[in-house]
């Protein structure tokens, strides 16, 4: 399949799995966003042949880090990745693609979880892509913190993919268009 093409499928794909509350839907986002984002020949540079410039506005903690931030069991932003869900009154971020990875977006037991860490760890070991019982290191916390805690019926590091497709799909939106005026769609 065309790289255009097949990015265009994977978006599509990732803005109807987002409108699941179905955890397998939800997590499968993992996957798409790890093939977008993420992989060595990753979609994006890959059928971005016009260089268009990509920015991804998103939602940020209200404070500044805690200087005693290892003493933090859990926060996160959950939806408040979306900084355009109703309520929000702070002014969003506005990141390129590498810094949009390398965002904070949930710390559990003074470990800082950013959004490649979830894409990772949703693709790499709670099944999207890959299944591992045993998970690396890096990705202990919030698989123990995913097992035996939840917000809406889905495990912690999984429903934030919600807020997370939402974001990268609205800051993709310049390339999608551009590949569908390119191609006459």
């Amino acid at each position: 399949m065309d790289a255009e093409v097949l990015f265009l499928e994977r978006c599509n794909q990732i803005h109807i799995l987002a409108q699941s509350l179905r955890e397998i839907d939800i997590l499968d986002i993992g996957g798409r966003l790890r093939q977008l984002f993420m992989d060595d020949k990753h979609l994006i540079s890959t059928a971005n042949k016009d260089k268009i410039k990509l920015r991804f506005e998103v939602g940020r903690f209200s404070e500044e880090p805690d200087p005693y931030e290892a003493y933090v069991v859990y926060h996160s932003l959950e939806d408040g990745v979306d900084p355009y869900l109703p309520g929000r009154e702070r002014e969003p971020l506005v990141l390129n693609m590498d810094d949009f990875l390398a965002h904070h977006i949930m710390t559990i037991n003074g470990k800082r979880i950013l959004i490649k860490d979830i894409i990772s760890f949703t693709s790499h070991v709670a099944g999207s892509i890959h299944y591992d019982p045993r998970p690396k290191k890096d990705f202990e916390a919030l698989s123990e913190f995913a097992k035996y805690f939840s917000l809406g019926g889905l495990p912690r590091g999984t429903r934030i993919l919600k807020a997370i497709a939402r974001v990268a799909l609205r800051g993709l939106q310049p390339l999608v268009d551009d590949i569908k005026d390119r191609r006459g769609l």
